[in-house]
């Protein structure tokens, strides 16, 4: 009995043994389900995040892209507006240029067609509204003429006594804004980017000294624009406010040949027998000067230097003199700006000419003045085209 009761708890001891390992093997593989499922899990959300952080890398890439290539792109527009900007000065002048070339066959033309009939053909009506001063009729007002005939006296005066100060006389001023306003007032209307406004007005405010060894001057205008605001520039060759567009300038000599060109116009029209001497010759000679103008703009690369510093001294020049009694009190501060001003161009012009070994001296006019009895008809209307057409 003893030997069964032991083989039957033995029996029953290793039934449990075994139900029990069955059931920790059950949990255990129950327990590595659950942290396979986990790590399952675990791998999907990973994979989902990096999916995520890949989709905004990209977004973030494109975004960052396109701002580059936005940011290229705004900045060549504002290269190439600043380069259009840059050259509109040198459009601007070609295509004065260019038009005078075109008008100035029809003028003589014209002036033929006056004299004839007392009219102007349809067909020519647009060149001479374009070139006021080469048009017959406005030497039909006696004021006019009277105008001319006053300012070529005045300059007469002044460059045969070689001081072109006096030439800033109130009525000389007056003189020359009357009898070339058809230039001086070309550029109203138009809108001045800098001040933010149209120009309502110009006006002739005076001759400035270019400090050139031929004795040039710049053109002073009094600007006024439509905001109210007024300014003092110098007329340019592009009649823009361009800070590249150089300063027009005019030797004494251009100045008379300028006027006397006008006074010889006032007197065909005054005389009738002269007019019918010239007419002849001024269709013979028109355009000539355009062809030597045009083989003076060429210059080598120390001369375009030297008028590029000359041009500087000339605005300079004209800002201290605009600049009035609000900086400078009196005239002795005035003069004594104006003196460093030049002083300070004259030591880059000096500096210039060592570096291109020509020889160093001051910056000062050498023309003292005109034999304006010594130009004969045939050289003024040589001159004619090149004195009229660069203005």
């Amino acid at each position: 009995m003893a030997g069964a009761f032991v083989d039957g708890a033995l029996k029953g001891f290793e039934m449990m043994e075994r139900h029990q390992a069955r059931k920790d093997n059950k949990a255990r593989l129950a327990d590595m389900d659950k942290r396979n499922d986990q790590r399952y899990q675990d791998g999907l959300d990973r994979q989902a995040q990096l999916d995520n952080e890949r989709v905004q890398n990209r977004k973030q890439d494109v975004k960052f892209r396109e701002n580059q290539a936005n940011q290229n792109s705004e900045y060549r527009n504002k290269t190439l507006e600043a380069n259009q900007q840059q050259r509109q000065w040198e459009q601007n002048y070609k295509t004065q240029q260019d038009i005078w070339e075109k008008d100035q066959p029809a003028i003589p033309l014209a002036w033929q067609s006056f004299r004839e009939t007392g009219q102007i053909p349809e067909d020519l009506n647009d060149v001479l509204s374009r070139n006021k001063g080469m048009d017959p009729r406005t030497y039909m007002k006696p004021e006019y003429r009277e105008a001319v005939k006053g300012l070529s006296t005045k300059l007469d005066t002044v460059i045969k006594s070689g001081n072109m100060a006096q030439a800033n006389s109130p009525e000389t001023i007056k003189l020359f804004d009357g009898v070339f306003g058809d230039k001086i007032k070309a550029s109203i209307g138009q809108y001045d980017e800098a001040v933010k406004s149209k120009i309502a007005n110009v006006e002739f405010a005076g001759f400035v000294p270019a400090e050139r060894e031929d004795g040039s001057v710049a053109l002073a205008l009094q600007v006024t624009y439509e905001n109210g605001s007024k300014k003092v520039k110098p007329m340019t060759k592009g009649r823009t406010s361009e800070g590249d567009d150089p300063v027009m300038t005019y030797t004494p000599k251009e100045l008379v040949s300028t006027i006397k060109t006008r006074a010889m116009m006032a007197d065909m029209i005054e005389r009738p027998e002269y007019w019918d001497k010239m007419g002849t010759e001024v269709a013979a000679n028109f355009g000539r000067g355009t062809k030597a103008s045009s083989s003076r703009g060429s210059s080598n690369d120390y001369q375009k230097q030297l008028n590029s510093i000359q041009d500087e001294m000339t605005k300079a020049l004209a800002k201290i003199e605009s600049e009035g009694v609000m900086v400078y009190p009196d005239e002795t501060a005035r003069t004594a700006a104006k003196k460093r001003v030049s002083e300070l161009y004259e030591s880059r012009v000096n500096q210039l000419k060592k570096a291109y070994g020509v020889e160093v001296s001051s910056v000062e006019g050498t023309d003292k003045g005109v034999d304006l009895e010594g130009l004969s008809d045939e050289e003024l209307l040589q001159q004619l085209t090149g004195a009229l057409g660069a203005q």
